[in-house]
């Protein structure tokens, strides 16, 4: 009796890691859960209650795995690989010496082996429900910060990649993005989960436009620069910032969230572009 008892725990956690796997290998719903691991059986063994028992014990075991638009998503790995900032921007500029420098079927090879590495990574999917809108502000935040791309999965079941800028309160919350190269506003209302990509939007580019601002107050004596970033001077209660090469929407969406602390010196068309931004940003709330 306890030798098959035994037998049988063996054989149900056997199953428990086999739904991992495959929750591994991609983002299912529990019929194509179902079917994929039955495929791999010679008698089916799987189905949507004991699925769901498997996905529940990876749960308890401190595997996040959300479901959004009715897909399951493994989230968040207690085991997985703690990739740092500075590891993925080098994972960023690998990318991009692959891409110019070697052959498509190199390329598509490379991209299909960062895409399983990701899988066991630090990525972050986040299902919001009621009561979780700061824990979605903070993802979004996070991703500003770390300069990453995100995946917004709405309520109708859309899903947009798009580069986070800055969050707007305006009676409701919304969140500024910027999809397809034009900015948008986003009710976050509207969004069932977002997903923080491994892909960081271009800090750097073939743009050698060298780009001059001014911060005051505060945030000027705690700035930290960037690697495309040189002091050139320091008046009083500020600095002076010489910027070159960075994208310039990745620019102007940093620089923006600088507020009256920031102010473009020139080039003068950056300047305008600048301030006209800033213009239609408050002629949408009636300022």
């Amino acid at each position: 009796m306890g030798n098959s008892l035994a037998i049988k725990k063996n054989m149900s956690s056997i199953q428990v890691l086999k739904t991992l796997q495959m929750l591994l290998e991609g983002n299912y719903t529990m019929a194509e859960l179902v079917k994929k691991l039955n495929e791999n059986e010679r008698i089916p063994l799987f189905n949507h209650s004991v699925v769901s028992k498997y996905i529940n014990t990876c749960r308890y075991l401190g595997i996040e795995i959300p479901k959004i638009h009715n897909k399951y998503f493994v989230s968040k790995l207690p085991f997985g690989l703690d990739l740092s900032l500075h590891d993925t921007e080098l994972i960023d500029r690998l990318k991009t010496v692959v891409k110019t420098k070697f052959s498509e079927r190199a390329n598509k090879r490379f991209t299909s082996f960062l895409s399983r590495l990701s899988k066991y990574s630090n990525k972050r999917i986040v299902r919001i429900n009621i009561g979780d809108e700061d824990k979605l502000n903070d993802e979004f935040e996070q991703a500003v910060q770390e300069n990453r791309k995100i995946r917004l999965m709405y309520k109708t079941k859309e899903v947009l990649e798009c580069i986070p800028a800055q969050i707007v309160n305006n009676k409701k919350t919304y969140f500024k993005i910027i999809a397809d190269g034009e900015e948008k506003l986003v009710l976050t209302e509207k969004i069932a989960g977002i997903e923080i990509l491994d892909k960081r939007f271009g800090m750097f580019g073939n743009n050698e436009q060298e780009v001059i601002f001014k911060l005051t107050g505060g945030l000027a004596k705690r700035y930290s620069m960037r690697e495309n970033e040189e002091l050139i001077d320091k008046p009083s209660g500020g600095i002076v910032i010489s910027n070159k090469g960075e994208n310039k929407e990745a620019l102007f969406m940093r620089l923006l969230r600088y507020d009256s602390c920031c102010e473009i010196i020139k080039p003068l068309e950056y300047r305008d572009e600048m301030k006209q931004i800033i213009n239609d940003t408050l002629s949408n709330y009636g300022e």
